[in-house]
């Protein structure tokens, strides 16, 4: 691969940084420049053609390669070894599933979330624990970030211009979490999903901010799980209005206490799915507006009398439930951009030189 095709010429970083910026070329922070050794060392810590193409990325529909990808990964900070995951990432984006036209354009505020599971989290240093959806981690911080450039760079995911998101989120910064599976009374994710504990995977989720469930007394499961089903259920969501997927990251003190009372993973899951929901009548408050809304995206719904129930996900499967976080009695629930609306959680599994963590060695 000839890199220095593509070459532009600037004197130090400050230079580099604001001719990147007056381009259009950051996420509005400032950058690491690409230069040539630095693509090279990026390059080696994947086993894969530079000019392989990995995939076309919406809106734009762009090509992107290796190499591309490499380039944009080290504008983020990332190291060699965090380059297959940011290259699986892409391919789980690019999936006709994830629906990436819709994200990318969407007035929702909803970001890529990338949620890691398996052997790679240990070797590669990704935050699972206290502040693990927050900042201190190179590994979540600069994975996050480089799929969000690539979108920019390649995708054309302008804010303003194609990206109309009405408020979007700071996880449109960078939004990449692992799961903890050393506190999980469980099998991790993936193993509930069907990989093996020994694959490792990227997980990609269109989904809102955080929210935080703050449950500091009982030892009940039925108390923590019905708060959290409670915290997903909110007035407006799209998850209410178009069903869909949602993810619920049990912190490890709370997942202590539903695992220690005997519950299983399923038990879990399925006690959220059937409360996490309102009755009709909650999403039309006499609005025929409302009423239209939902009988176009659940169109099952039309005619129901009014105390049917809604929940904000088709089925038990479509919640999604990780043990992440530290200790304290803090979880975490986070709504999607909806499945009616054409998106699913897309999962990649990472080579097997990934998974036994021989990158650079």
């Amino acid at each position: 691969m000839d890199i220095r095709a593509a070459t532009i010429e600037a004197r130090d970083f400050v230079e580099a940084n604001e001719l990147f910026q007056a381009r259009g070329w950051t996420d509005g922070l400032p950058i690491v420049p690409p230069g040539e050794e630095l693509v090279e060392k990026m390059l080696s810590g994947i086993q894969r053609d530079p000019n392989e193409i990995v995939a076309a990325i919406a809106p734009r529909n762009s090509e992107a390669t290796v190499a591309d990808i490499a380039i944009n990964a080290v504008m983020a900070g990332c190291l060699p070894e965090y380059l297959p995951i940011v290259v699986a990432a892409v391919e789980a984006v690019a999936d006709p599933a994830f629906n990436l036209l819709a994200i990318q354009t969407t007035t929702h505020c909803c970001a890529p979330l990338i949620v890691i599971n398996g052997p790679v989290r240990e070797c590669l240093g990704l935050n699972s624990g206290t502040n693990c959806f927050g900042q201190g981690s190179r590994a979540n911080a600069t994975i996050g970030r480089a799929l969000r450039l690539i979108l920019i760079n390649i995708g054309g995911g302008i804010p303003g211009l194609t990206d109309k998101a009405t408020g979007g989120h700071p996880g449109k910064f960078t939004y990449c979490v692992a799961e903890n599976e050393e506190a999980s009374p469980w099998e991790p994710m993936h193993v509930a999903m069907g990989f093996s504990a020994q694959q490792s995977t990227v997980t990609i989720f269109a989904a809102e901010g955080p929210n935080n469930v703050s449950e500091h007394q009982s030892n009940d499961p039925e108390v923590i799980l019905t708060w959290c089903a409670d915290a997903l259920s909110k007035l407006g969501s799209n998850n209410l209005f178009a069903g869909g997927q949602v993810f619920v990251a049990l912190s490890a003190e709370h997942a202590r206490v539903v695992g220690n009372a005997g519950w299983s993973r399923t038990q879990a899951r399925d006690y959220i799915f059937k409360r996490a929901g309102r009755p009709l009548r909650d999403l039309f408050f006499h609005s025929a507006i409302a009423r239209q809304t939902v009988d176009s995206y659940r169109p099952y719904l039309a005619g129901k009398p009014d105390d049917t129930w809604v929940s904000v996900a088709e089925r038990p499967e479509d919640i999604f439930l990780i043990v992440a976080g530290g200790e304290g009695r803090h979880s975490v629930v986070i709504c999607g951009w909806g499945g009616h609306m054409g998106n699913q959680v897309v999962t990649r599994v990472l080579p097997d030189y990934v998974n036994v963590c021989h990158i650079g060695t």
